[in-house]
Protein backbone atom coordinates (compact mmCIF):
# COMPACT_ATOMS: atom_id res chain seq x y z
CA UNK A 1 0.00 0.00 0.00
CA UNK A 2 1.56 3.46 -1.25
CA UNK A 3 1.56 6.21 1.93
CA UNK A 4 -1.37 8.06 2.45
CA UNK A 5 -1.57 11.83 2.83
CA UNK A 6 -4.04 14.30 3.47
CA UNK A 7 -5.42 17.14 1.08
CA UNK A 8 -7.36 20.30 2.17
CA UNK A 9 -10.60 20.74 -0.11
CA UNK A 10 -10.67 24.87 0.46
CA UNK A 11 -7.08 26.05 -0.48
CA UNK A 12 -4.80 22.48 -1.62
CA UNK A 13 -2.51 22.30 0.85
CA UNK A 14 -1.23 18.91 1.65
CA UNK A 15 -0.43 16.86 4.63
CA UNK A 16 1.24 14.04 6.02
CA UNK A 17 -1.66 11.30 7.16
CA UNK A 18 -3.20 12.17 10.34
CA UNK A 19 -6.83 10.38 11.54
CA UNK A 20 -8.14 13.35 13.12
CA UNK A 21 -7.61 15.60 9.75
CA UNK A 22 -9.29 12.45 8.02
CA UNK A 23 -11.68 12.38 10.03
CA UNK A 24 -12.87 16.08 8.68
CA UNK A 25 -15.12 16.79 6.26
CA UNK A 26 -13.08 19.54 5.03
CA UNK A 27 -10.19 17.18 3.83
CA UNK A 28 -9.80 14.26 1.88
CA UNK A 29 -7.09 11.61 1.88
CA UNK A 30 -4.85 10.70 -1.17
CA UNK A 31 -2.72 8.25 -1.99
CA UNK A 32 0.98 8.69 -2.76
CA UNK A 33 -0.05 7.88 -6.80
CA UNK A 34 -2.18 10.65 -6.69
CA UNK A 35 0.32 13.64 -5.37
CA UNK A 36 3.31 12.47 -6.99
CA UNK A 37 2.11 11.15 -10.56
CA UNK A 38 5.48 11.84 -12.45
CA UNK A 39 6.94 8.69 -9.73
CA UNK A 40 4.90 6.51 -10.95
CA UNK A 41 5.39 6.59 -15.05
CA UNK A 42 5.51 3.19 -16.55
CA UNK A 43 8.41 2.19 -18.24
CA UNK A 44 6.94 1.91 -21.18
CA UNK A 45 5.37 5.14 -21.08
CA UNK A 46 8.65 6.75 -20.50
CA UNK A 47 10.25 5.60 -23.47
CA UNK A 48 7.31 6.63 -25.87
CA UNK A 49 7.70 10.19 -24.27
CA UNK A 50 11.62 9.90 -24.74
CA UNK A 51 10.63 8.57 -29.24
CA UNK A 52 8.47 11.55 -29.12
CA UNK A 53 10.39 14.74 -27.85
CA UNK A 54 12.62 16.19 -30.24
CA UNK A 55 16.05 17.05 -28.90
CA UNK A 56 16.38 21.19 -28.61
CA UNK A 57 18.74 21.96 -31.75
CA UNK A 58 20.46 25.44 -31.13
CA UNK A 59 20.69 27.26 -34.75
CA UNK A 60 22.40 29.93 -33.82
CA UNK A 61 26.17 29.47 -31.65
CA UNK A 62 26.83 32.87 -29.13
CA UNK A 63 29.95 34.10 -29.40
CA UNK A 64 31.20 34.92 -25.90
CA UNK A 65 33.30 38.06 -25.40
CA UNK A 66 36.23 38.08 -22.96
CA UNK A 67 35.98 37.58 -19.41
CA UNK A 68 35.02 41.41 -18.21
CA UNK A 69 37.48 43.69 -16.53
CA UNK A 70 36.27 44.84 -13.24
CA UNK A 71 39.13 46.57 -12.00
CA UNK A 72 38.79 49.52 -10.82
CA UNK A 73 42.10 51.27 -10.18
CA UNK A 74 41.49 53.82 -13.09
CA UNK A 75 38.13 55.17 -12.89
CA UNK A 76 37.80 58.93 -14.43
CA UNK A 77 35.92 61.65 -12.35
CA UNK A 78 32.54 62.28 -13.72
CA UNK A 79 32.50 65.54 -15.07
CA UNK A 80 30.55 68.40 -12.73
CA UNK A 81 27.63 69.80 -15.03
CA UNK A 82 25.42 73.03 -13.63
CA UNK A 83 22.61 73.68 -15.16
CA UNK A 84 22.60 77.28 -16.98
CA UNK A 85 19.87 78.99 -14.88
CA UNK A 86 20.99 77.51 -11.34
CA UNK A 87 24.63 79.42 -12.31
CA UNK A 88 23.29 82.55 -12.98
CA UNK A 89 21.18 82.65 -10.05
CA UNK A 90 23.90 81.23 -7.74
CA UNK A 91 25.88 84.00 -9.08
CA UNK A 92 23.57 86.31 -8.77
CA UNK A 93 25.02 89.85 -7.19
CA UNK A 94 28.83 89.29 -7.50
CA UNK A 95 31.25 90.93 -9.28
Amino acid sequence: MSKLYIRVKKDGFIYEYNEIMAANPACEVITEEVLFPERFIPAHVEVLVEETVEPKVRTTRVKRKAALDLSTADIPEAPTYTPQELAEEASRGLP
